[in-house]
């Protein structure tokens, strides 16, 4: 997490030898949670365990990439840094632009990040080091003609220390914020970077993380601080690829497999067909999933006194651009799953996405009950996470909090993290439930949920549908 930080910031420039292997245990607290992280140093290379070894980042400066992994479904993803310049600057005052190499797309704005590095001159020591007091300040703002207009700032006030183990990735010169997916008409916008001070930092033993709306007044906060350094010898396979892991291309794809949750992939395509066999008179997409049946996943017998709700994957109706839908339906999916339970409510997944296949999963299942849910998105103003994208994903993937440590659990808090970096001030998310004993054919409960972002990042994800969730399972324990 305190590597991410750093990547985000683009002022990672620890000049160091690594002479020991290391590990460091941190705590972060965001939105009145804490989390436990454990990251293991050797060399050129960094292990770090996200909520108790839920989520993995291994960082290998020597092959200039990331891997992040995910023991739950036994995935990793790669994701290399950028090739550095020929001629990194390091002079305050300086500005690199960065622009597209894609195919030709229409010509939108500029928007600039600048960031400013200044040392307060505060010293302190910190776990036998002495440490320096520096504050990093990063504004984003837009011109007028841009395609994803922003106006943001983020502060990080973090006291560093010289340590011989802190890892030199070079990220500085190298990096690039990703891009937004084009705009309508390929809308694309060129970025530039400004670096203000070169106040020397360090490793990070304690930061404060403040992101600040359009309108300058703070959307969320997040501490990181270390709380324990340890020698240990380390074996060098920690900070690889495990075996047997397969390797995905996106983060849906990460936590598509647990708890027979539908792959990313069959989500994507169910999401382009009603699964219920209704036609909404809203719904932006006619078209159908295929009629061939993928075999029913086994289920243990039903207990007696027990309401069993098979869950049917969920559509997407309208989504706006910079939403990645097969992210959203997954999330939904996956939270929705996971909150299905209560002490005499249990819910298992239909894998069939053609009405007369699900009716039958759900017979042959034991289900009491079916329940089809459609979530739609509505675009509200620009943010951070509409700029760095898969990068404040992994900033994210830390600020959701679940109970529980299933791997339905650690799907639900991975999927929805994914989306809620792309989640801008004033977005709409609605979550429409219906309920339906299977063979009815009319619903025995219907209702839709709403969230709306008041700043960037914000998870509006989890609270309609933990309520969807909630009032299917007392119309399920009424009936």
């Amino acid at each position: 997490m305190l590597k991410t930080l750093s990547t985000i910031f683009c002022l990672v420039v620890i000049s160091a030898t690594a002479i020991a292997d290391t590990k460091v245990k941190s705590r972060q607290t965001s939105g009145g949670q804490t989390y436990e992280n454990t990251s293991y140093i050797k060399g050129k290379r960094q292990r770090t365990e996200n909520n108790g070894g839920q989520m993995i980042t291994v960082t290998q400066c020597d092959l200039r990439r990331n891997i992040t992994i995910m023991p739950a479904t036994r995935t990793y993803m790669i994701q290399p840094y950028d090739q550095p310049s020929a001629q990194p600057s390091t002079t305050a005052n300086t500005t690199t632009t960065h622009t597209a190499t894609t195919q030709p797309t229409k010509k939108g704005g500029v928007v600039t990040s600048t960031v400013t590095t200044r040392d307060t001159g505060e010293r302190k020591q910190m776990f036998g080091y002495t440490a320096r007091h520096i504050i990093t300040t990063m504004v984003m703002d837009s011109t007028p003609d841009a395609c994803s207009p922003v106006k943001n700032k983020m502060e990080i006030d973090g006291w560093y220390i010289d340590a011989a183990f802190a890892l030199d990735c070079d990220l500085g010169s190298s990096y690039t914020p990703p891009r937004t997916h084009a705009s309508g008409g390929g809308c694309r916008d060129r970025y530039e970077t400004k670096q203000i001070g070169a106040a020397r930092k360090g490793y990070p033993v304690w930061e404060k993380m403040t992101a600040f709306g359009p309108d300058g007044r703070e959307s969320y906060s997040t501490i990181n601080e270390v709380v324990e350094f340890s020698q240990a010898t380390l074996d060098p396979s920690l900070f690889d690829v495990p075996e047997g892991y397969r390797e995905v291309q996106d983060f849906a794809s990460m936590y598509g497999a647990p708890a027979g949750m539908p792959s990313a992939a069959d989500i994507a395509a169910a999401a382009a067909g009603d699964t219920s066999g209704n036609t909404s008179s809203n719904s932006s997409s006619s078209s159908t999933t295929s009629a061939t049946a993928k075999p029913a996943e086994t289920v243990g017998p039903k207990k007696a006194g027990v309401i069993r709700i098979g869950v049917v994957t969920v559509k997407t109706d309208k989504v706006a651009e910079g939403m990645n839908a097969a992210n959203l339906a997954t999330a939904v999916q996956a939270t929705l799953t996971e909150k299905l339970k209560a002490p005499n409510v249990e819910a298992v997944t239909i894998q069939a996405t053609v009405l007369n296949q699900i009716e039958a999963e759900a017979r042959q299942k034991e289900c009491d009950y079916i329940v089809y849910t459609t979530v739609s998105h509505k675009k509200g103003g620009g943010a951070f996470g509409s700029v760095f994208g898969s990068t404040a994903a992994q900033v994210a993937a830390n600020t959701v909090g679940y109970g529980g440590s299933t791997a339905a659990a650690v799907a639900a808090n991975t999927a929805a993290s994914v989306v809620v970096a792309d989640i801008k001030a004033k977005d709409e998310l609605t979550v429409e439930v219906r309920l339906e004993k299977p063979g009815a054919g009319y619903p025995a409960f219907t209702k839709q949920y709403k969230g709306k972002a008041k700043s960037a990042g914000e998870d509006i994800i989890t609270p309609p549908t933990m309520q969807a969730a909630q009032g299917v399972i007392e119309a399920a324990t009424k009936q």
